[in-house]
């Protein structure tokens, strides 16, 4: 239901301009992937625009798509001109040395839509597919080839991770260390999602990963943790156990847009999307690091 998004929540808070400045705030539509649906129909568009709408007067000006329905980079970007929205990001497949994309497409649909950052949702581990530390490796050389190729285009290649990244250890090297260690700072930058990278690591990790990788993280995926046995479900942000100011504060200046996120409980019709943007718009706008 739409009973969350009242006119109400247009009103800036009291705190406004304390916070994460509103042009850096940000929304992975995954968040809506439930609710939208998958579908490429004339009426999963109708809930795609009504989300959109939706995210426009709770105070969004910024949202990151993971799928453009079966919309053309231009049909898409005119429903965001529609609604005062920017793509701040995008989660789009830019494939694998095993399987690779037409990236140029990918390229010229970033353009159009007006994105700078973009990448895959995730690495290859929905199934993992690489077992030895030499596939990692092609894994990221892979990455910043294509990087290169978007940064002379004006674009910039992310990662975002999940818990894996931080689970699979080489020596004395994870994952992510690899994918940072083989890649060049100027074609590969780092989505750091907050919740997968303390279930990956514990509550501290995400401060070590900033200590010790700084500017080459330049998006964080605001996702919280409920509490209870570790690690806790995804919770609506700011209620749960994660410390986002001592996060913030120690990453004050390169972050350039922190998205909120809480991925869909699929089958719990408990769950409102529509609450947890809003709540996360508003932790957001009024946080003090």
């Amino acid at each position: 239901s739409l009973g969350v998004t009242g006119t109400a929540s247009a009103q800036a808070p009291d705190c406004a301009g304390r916070g994460v400045p509103v042009n850096k705030i940000s929304i992975q539509l995954w968040t809506f992937a439930e609710y939208v649906g998958f579908g490429e129909d004339a009426a999963t568009i109708a809930r795609l625009e009504e989300v959109l709408s939706s995210l426009s007067e709770m105070g969004y000006r910024n949202v990151e798509p993971f799928t453009l329905s079966g919309l053309s980079a231009e049909d898409y970007r005119a429903l965001l001109d529609k609604y005062g929205l920017k793509a701040s990001a995008r989660h789009v497949n830019v494939g694998s040395p095993e399987s690779p994309v037409d990236f140029q497409q990918v390229l010229d649909d970033n353009k159009t839509l007006g994105i700078q950052y973009f990448g895959s949702g995730s690495t290859p581990i929905f199934p993992l597919i690489y077992t030895t530390e030499a596939e990692w490796i092609a894994y990221a050389e892979y990455l910043n080839d294509l990087g290169a190729m978007a940064r002379q285009q004006g674009q910039t290649l992310m990662v975002h991770n999940h818990d894996i990244e931080f689970e699979i250890v080489f020596g004395d090297q994870t994952v992510f260390d690899i994918l940072m260690a083989n890649t060049d700072p100027r074609n590969v930058v780092f989505q750091l999602d907050l919740y997968w990278a303390t279930n990956g690591g514990g509550l501290e990790n995400p401060m070590e990963v900033l200590e010790r990788y700084g500017n080459r993280i330049q998006l964080f995926h605001v996702k919280d943790m409920a509490d209870g046995p570790f690690p806790g479900r995804i919770e609506i942000v700011g209620e749960g156990i994660i410390d986002f100011p001592e996060i913030f504060a120690a990453s004050v200046g390169q972050i350039r847009y922190y998205v909120v996120e809480h991925d869909p409980r699929f089958g719990d019709p408990t769950f409102d999307p529509f609450e947890a943007a809003e709540e996360g718009f508003a932790y957001l706008n009024c946080v003090n690091f």
